[in-house]
């Protein structure tokens, strides 16, 4: 029982709101369209069929009709509902000639709203004078330019001529009274048949152009009744809106425009045209063109052919386009050209000639293409347009895109602070971009001394181009005025164009010595410590392997028969490494007049042991060290030299070596400890410098 109680109250509740939505949505007044009167010019024994279309979201209560001869007071009749929906027709019975009859349509629906037919009625009724001539609006067109601005034509509906001087055509704002109608000049005589064109957008006080999204307009004779008006829907800049047949007939849009001639609603005459080009085509996308048609209808382009020089001069076969195909209204057809066909042909990457031909054989269009870049097309903008030119951005099939060229974006990409005379701090830029080379003349880089002013900003040269998704090194720890270094515990650094203004920043952290700082991936916000050094080329976010650590770490030059010359060799790495390959020499290995001493294939050094080589020995390749100090070198079995010391003289109880154990100091051993350890070894002290 309460389910049921629930379920009327919300039925009661929904018809409620849909009585309140009905009373708010559809209080307005009746839509009055389409009043005409039958026939257009009466005679003097002419009974007048005045009709008009009367709709309303509720319902009609009444539709009357309202007209006076010759300014008599009016009379109101009742309009009765045809065989036609929504259509009522009353009668003005016939009239003597010369009379002037003035006519307007009133319909009131059941809330008591009233609305009024044509625009401005009451006060503004339509008329018509018995026995006149009938003269309509026949052709509007509103889709002008400066060149060739909007026009109405006006038709002479009748075999004999009239004179139109002083009759108006207007827009809404003649109508409204806030701007001047457009007046038919004295003298002004419309042969019967004839049509007079009024061109309305001409930059007079009085002109107006017509909206290109619809309108409506008005024509009143020279006694300042409305015979007729026409309110025109939104169509296409080849097409217009007129009568078929011209005077009489219904208004519709038509794909021929015949500006002062007799309106024709034949299908459009075929505007196809070639509407895009791209000639620097790959294997995988091979060049094409693309057919727009321009027309206000689909057309079918079976048999059409394009072509190139070949086909032009008949060495080769025309490109015909295959049988059924059909282009709507405003659409795209793309042919690929480079093909393996007999007829196919690359477009060339310099610019060339392509023609397009119908099916009888006629050249309908041709263009000449420049030189393009492989981001770049060659099209019409809009499209269908007589204006061609380079496009930045292609699009086969599609309309035509004429977005400016996008521009290079560049940034400090990756910074090394730890730089040497030999290998000083450097900053590479990065150009983003995939397809625009940047030229980075003039722009500058700086830290906080340049920021400051305190020293000049460093400029990069003249003619400074970096190729989409190119590197630019720059090194600022120069001789010049402008060089800085960077700080080895991290700073700012500035980038700004050629305009000065700032286009990058960067603040670095402190690095080690085999550490740069830079984005990854490349041009990305994301900025880290990079363990791989990547100058000139693309970032390197990987952990490098474990450093192969191979060093001589002791040497002793005062060997005799018994105990000959040797070499310590060390082992820093954190894994056993093989020695075989590796060679050891003196300034005779290093000359190339003896052999460099090789390490025996099959010798492993484990982690943090020492290897000795003896290398005074009796074969071709040993070399005894000179006990008055000379240099000696180690390289791996690739020929890269990883080491190499200049040891001095010293006593036979003494050796040459770095303590600690594989690091960069070199000092002499009081102590000889041969395949092990130099750490606790004593040394003699380093010479003071004066």
């Amino acid at each position: 029982m309460k389910t049921r109680n629930i379920l009327l109250l919300l039925i009661i509740i929904g018809l409620n709101f849909t009585s309140c939505v009905k009373d708010e949505v559809f209080e307005g007044p009746p839509v009055l369209s389409e009043l005409s009167i039958t026939p257009q010019a009466p005679g003097e024994s002419d009974i007048v069929t005045v009709s008009v279309k009367a709709t309303d979201m509720n319902s009609i209560k009444s539709v009357k009709l309202h007209y006076a001869v010759d300014g008599v007071s009016a009379t109101g009749i009742s309009m009765s509902a045809g065989s036609t929906s929504n259509v009522y027709t009353a009668q003005i019975p016939a009239q003597g000639a010369g009379k002037t009859v003035t006519y307007y349509v009133e319909a009131e629906n059941e809330s008591g709203k009233k609305a009024y037919t044509p625009e401005g009625a009451p006060a503004t009724p339509a008329a018509y004078t018995v026995g006149a001539p009938s003269i309509v609006l026949n052709e509007v067109y509103s889709r002008g330019t400066v060149e060739a601005p909007d026009w109405v034509e006006i038709y002479n509906n009748s075999d004999s001529p009239a004179d139109i001087s002083g009759y108006k055509v207007y827009d809404p704002g003649g109508q409204s009274g806030s701007k001047p109608k457009k007046e038919i000049p004295a003298g002004t005589i419309l042969p019967g048949k004839g049509f007079y064109v009024i061109v309305v957008d001409d930059g007079t006080e009085s002109g107006f152009g017509l909206s290109s999204g619809g309108d409506e307009v008005w024509l009143e004779n020279a006694s300042g009744n409305i015979i007729d008006n026409v309110a025109h829907p939104a169509f296409e800049p080849s097409q217009s809106y007129g009568r078929i047949p011209d005077g009489t007939g219904t208004w519709q849009i038509l794909d021929n425009i015949t500006r002062g001639t007799a309106n024709d609603d034949s299908p459009p005459v075929p505007v196809i045209l070639i509407n895009e080009v791209y000639s620097r085509g790959t294997t995988e996308n091979p060049d094409w063109i693309e057919i727009y048609n321009a027309t206000t209808a689909s057309m079918d382009i079976s048999g059409y052919k394009v072509y190139d020089n070949g086909g032009q001069a008949g060495t080769k076969p025309k490109k015909e386009i295959p049988a059924g195909t059909t282009i709507p209204s405003k659409g795209f057809y793309v042919i690929i050209v480079d093909d393996e066909d007999a007829s196919g042909f690359g477009l060339s990457s310099g610019g060339e000639q392509v023609w397009l031909e119908n099916t009888s054989g006629t050249v309908i269009d041709d263009v000449t293409f420049p030189a393009l870049e492989e981001t770049q097309s060659y099209g019409r903008y809009p499209d269908g347009d007589a204006n061609w030119q380079v496009l930045f951005v292609a699009t086969p099939g599609s309309a035509n895109d004429n977005s400016p060229a996008p521009s290079a974006v560049v940034l400090m990409n990756e910074i090394y602070s730890r730089g040497t005379t030999e290998d000083p701090d450097w900053i590479e830029i990065y150009n983003t971009s995939t397809s625009v080379a940047a030229d980075i003349s003039g722009y500058k880089i700086y830290d906080s001394g340049g920021q400051a002013g305190t020293k000049p900003k460093k400029e990069i040269p003249a003619g400074t181009v970096i190729q989409p998704g190119g590197f630019f090194v720059i090194v600022v720890d120069d001789e010049d005025a402008s060089g800085f270094g960077l700080s080895s515990g991290g700073e700012q650094v500035w980038f700004e164009d050629a305009a000065g203004t700032i286009i990058d920043d960067i603040t670095f952290p402190a690095l080690a010595e085999t550490e740069s700082y830079g984005r990854f991936p490349d041009g990305t916000s994301n900025l880290q410590i990079l363990s791989v050094i990547t100058k000139g080329a693309a970032n390197d976010n990987s952990t490098p392997p474990p450093a192969t650590i191979i060093l001589m770490n002791e040497i002793y030059s005062r060997g005799t028969t018994e105990d000959p010359d040797w070499i310590e060799i060390y082992n820093g790495s954190a894994f056993d490494v093989d020695l075989s390959g590796y060679k050891i020499y003196d300034g005779g290995g290093q000359a190339g007049t003896k052999p460099k001493k090789e390490f025996p294939a099959g010798t492993v050094i484990p982690a943090g042991i020492f290897c000795v080589i003896v290398t005074d020995t009796e074969d071709e390749s040993g070399f005894g060290l000179s006990s008055g100090g000379e240099q000696v070198w180690l390289e791996n079995a690739e020929g890269t030299v990883i080491d190499d010391i200049t040891f001095p003289a010293f006593e036979e109880t003494q050796s040459f070596g770095r303590k600690p154990d594989g690091s960069s100091n070199l000092v002499t051993f009081t102590e000889i400890t041969r395949g092990s350890s130099n750490n606790n070894a004593g040394t003699l002290p380093k010479a003071r410098r004066k």
